[in-house]
């Protein structure tokens, strides 16, 4: 005869099988038993409030890995009251993400990438709801690296503080209670000299002026005035277009006159150079004509000498010139 099957026993069974299989299901699922993933830590100067275990980690905007635990204190001087919180990538999306080796386990491949400015910082997922998440980011003249760690546990990436909290800090600072308070005396002191001022009697003035004025422009002086005005402007006009076509006959007629001089001017200078060139050095005229005075010079010289003789010897005339003596 067979033995009775014990339900516990099957339903302890059936219990630890579907247990299992959960386990299997939450292990081999998620694929974290065949990823590789590597663990660094940053500590930050900032409140960690939004940042919790599990937010992203992302490079320059694309999601690497996540948090793994955010603590107060971890491997650190004791005046050193900066945050720390370590994170882990996932090497495997970190391959696929990149053409290129970004070796994070690599210390010196690490060190050389903090030198060349790699730096972790705190970003907004939403400035509504103010979750947090970490990203790496290559930072342009970034300051010089911070590090905490007593001894070397997690490979460390130094931080700089986010725009944010810089912004956040900043407003920290303002005295806003001190604004609001001499925003509130000069609205004060506003609605006073509002209150001290006879609104009634400076609206009369101004009505009683635009009345005044009103009843100038509608004067029939004012507008008999504009419209001589206007018959003064039209005759000036009219007076500037004659003068300008008078100006413009004098001017032609200034033209022509200067024109004929330069046609009279430029005659007479080739006169000058025919003249010039009949009484020059080498020309015929002027040896003739200095032959001519010479002859002219001469008969004079003779003339004079005549005349002396003739004063000396007036019976020359008579008896003619004496024949020279003979000498004995």
């Amino acid at each position: 005869m067979s033995q009775k099957t014990n339900p516990t026993l099957i339903g302890i069974f059936i219990v630890a099988g579907l247990a299992l299989g959960v386990i299997g299901l939450a292990v081999f699922g998620s694929g974290n038993f065949f990823t590789t993933k590597e663990k660094l830590i940053l500590y930050f100067e900032s409140s960690m409030k939004g940042l919790n275990a599990g937010a992203p980690v992302k490079w320059r905007g694309v999601t690497i890995g996540s948090v793994y635990e955010v603590l107060l204190r971890h491997n650190q001087a004791t005046n050193d009251f900066a945050n720390p919180v370590i994170v882990q990538i996932d090497m495997e999306i970190l391959a696929k993400k990149s053409d290129q080796q970004l070796d994070l386990e690599n210390p010196g491949f690490l060190k050389e990438r903090i030198r060349q400015g790699l730096r972790g910082r705190l970003d907004a997922e939403s400035l509504v709801t103010g979750v947090l998440y970490v990203e790496l980011d290559m930072v342009a003249d970034a300051p010089p690296p911070v590090f905490h760690q007593i001894r070397a546990e997690y490979p460390e990436i130094p931080t700089v503080p986010t725009s944010i909290q810089e912004l956040l800090a900043n407003l920290g600072r303002v005295d806003f209670r001190g604004i609001s308070d001499k925003l509130n005396a000069l609205l004060g002191r506003l609605d006073e000299s509002l209150a001290a001022l006879d609104l009634k009697k400076i609206n009369h003035g101004v009505t009683t002026l635009l009345e005044s004025a009103n009843s100038v422009l509608a004067t029939p002086d004012l507008t008999n005035s504009l419209t001589e005005l206007r018959l003064t402007l039209v005759d000036a006009r009219r007076v500037v277009d004659q003068t300008g076509t008078h100006m413009a006959v004098l001017s032609a007629s200034a033209t022509n006159t200067l024109a004929e001089a330069d046609r009279t001017l430029r005659e007479l200078r080739r006169g000058i150079e025919g003249l010039s060139g009949m009484v020059g050095p080498d020309t015929p005229f002027r040896t003739d004509a200095t032959l001519a005075l010479e002859q002219i010079s001469n008969a004079a010289r003779a003339l004079a000498e005549l005349a002396e003789f003739l004063q000396r010897n007036p019976n020359a005339l008579l008896t003619g010139r004496k024949p020279p003596e003979k000498s004995p």
